[in-house]
């Protein structure tokens, strides 16, 4: 194949792979989602059965690599981890199990593992990590179509003098961007790791990117409006977590980030973007993806793409599964998030909020730290539109929540620590909160929304 074809037919396919919604049976998303309801609709047993051996596989091999040293380094590279990675996995892996399997079922402590609303939400069918099994597995197969064929290099010498101007991150990340908009936050959180361990960011540019546009999906979206009654007003919707988000995005790349300085990745030299003299911003762009295209050789570029896989299999999902469900259960038993949402409490209800939506709202403001599903189940019952559509654009600004993008966040080469997506998910929120209630009150005005 040409390097011409390679970078027009693949990187096409990629865009309309990742980004395109097609309505398939009456249901209009993107293909990637089509993919997942297709496996759970047609092959949910087999796969929950290749889900189960996996995690065995994973808690086996977990143990094992504790006590040896494989000759061959990248075995040792998957399997080897810190003790607290190695705590995650075996936990992560045994829950799991544990939720598939029933196990300790009428005990008080598997009782609380395996609520509907704790671990019952991370695993089986139409749980967290099903969902993100099928999706890490196409997504990541399917993702060097945007980053290894040219799209990158095209758009990133195209649009860099704006997104350097307004975001101080290089045009490359409008991939990035898109990708999570259109397509599924964590696969943009993934998709700028490893752009930074390409060289296409350093690690200041790499965090602004994935603290600031690996927001969740489209189609997530549109199922948490549906939920708080907002479907018929859903561009409103997510126009806002939009233009929110834009202007996170704005403000974050402005701030000091002394820890995230512009060094680039071990050993990796930065991408060239200066369009050379004589040449047009198009003919460089084309030029530039040509010879990505050209370096770019298929069966490698797979081969990669499966070790990634397997890398996210054993290191991330069982992480996910571990630190998702003990959030779910503090958030459900425990009164935590009442506690520590008190000064949300007295907030709303300062702004103008009643004492009994302001309630709501409270714990809802901070229970997205421990998942996404969470603020829309602590406020879906209020009878305020205004404060459903507040916590739901507010769950979406946050970003971060531990039961998946917060845990992905920090197993990125990007170097952040769970400190570090602690102070990220306070500052987002503490942002958002007055261009919510702006929003919410020119809404209102309008008569869009009811207080």
């Amino acid at each position: 194949m040409t390097n011409k074809l390679k970078f027009i037919f693949l990187s096409t396919f990629g865009f309309i792979f990742f980004l395109m919604p097609f309505t398939i049976q009456g249901e209009n998303k993107i293909l990637i989602s089509h993919i997942v309801s297709f496996v759970t609709g047609s092959f949910l047993e087999p796969f929950m059965m290749f889900t189960q051996a996996f995690a065995w596989f994973v808690l086996l091999m977990t143990a094992v690599f504790m006590f040896y040293t494989s000759k061959n380094e990248k075995w040792n590279e998957i399997f080897k981890a810190s003790p607290f990675n190695v705590l995650l996995r075996i936990a992560g892996s045994f829950l799991y199990l544990m939720v598939l399997n029933g196990w300790f079922e009428g005990t008080s402590i598997g009782n609380m593992i395996l609520d509907p609303n704790t671990g019952g939400l991370m695993a089986g069918e139409g749980g967290l990590l099903t969902t993100l099994y099928i999706t890490f597995f196409v997504g990541i197969l399917a993702l060097p179509l945007l980053t290894h064929f040219g799209i990158v290099e095209f758009l990133g010498v195209l649009l860099g003098p704006v997104m350097e101007k307004v975001f101080r991150v290089p045009g490359y990340s409008t991939v990035d961007a898109i990708a999570s908009f259109v397509g599924d936050g964590t696969i943009g959180i993934v998709l700028t790791d490893q752009q930074y361990q390409r060289g296409y960011y350093n690690k200041r540019e790499a965090y602004i990117i994935a603290s600031s546009f690996s927001i969740v999906g489209i189609a997530f979206a549109s199922a948490v409006a549906e939920e708080l009654g907002f479907s018929s007003i859903f561009p409103i919707f997510y126009g806002s977590i939009a233009l929110i988000t834009v202007v996170l995005a704005f403000i974050m790349s402005r701030m000091p980030l002394k820890k995230f300085q512009p060094t680039y990745y071990a050993g990796m030299e930065p991408k060239k973007k200066e369009v050379p003299q004589g040449s047009s911003i198009l003919a460089h762009a084309y030029e530039e993806a040509l010879q990505q295209a050209d370096s770019a050789k298929i069966f490698k570029v797979i081969l990669e793409a499966l070790k990634n896989i397997l890398n996210i299999y054993v290191g991330f999902l069982p992480t996910i599964m571990a630190i998702g469900t003990l959030s779910l259960i503090i958030a459900e038993y425990t009164p935590f998030f009442d506690i520590i949402s008190v000064p949300f409490l007295y907030f709303y209800q300062f702004i103008g909020y009643a004492k009994d939506v302001a309630a709501s709202m409270a714990p809802a403001s901070v229970a997205g730290f421990a998942d996404m599903y969470l603020p829309a189940l602590f406020i879906s019952g209020s009878a305020s539109e205004a404060s459903r559509f507040f916590i739901g654009v507010l769950a979406f600004t946050q970003l971060v929540f531990m039961s998946e993008t917060g845990m992905i966040l920090v197993k990125t080469k990007i170097g952040m620590s769970f400190l570090d997506v602690v102070k990220l998910f306070l500052f987002r929120t503490l942002l958002s909160i007055p261009l919510l209630i702006l929003i919410t009150q020119i809404l209102g005005a309008l008569g869009i929304l009811s207080f």
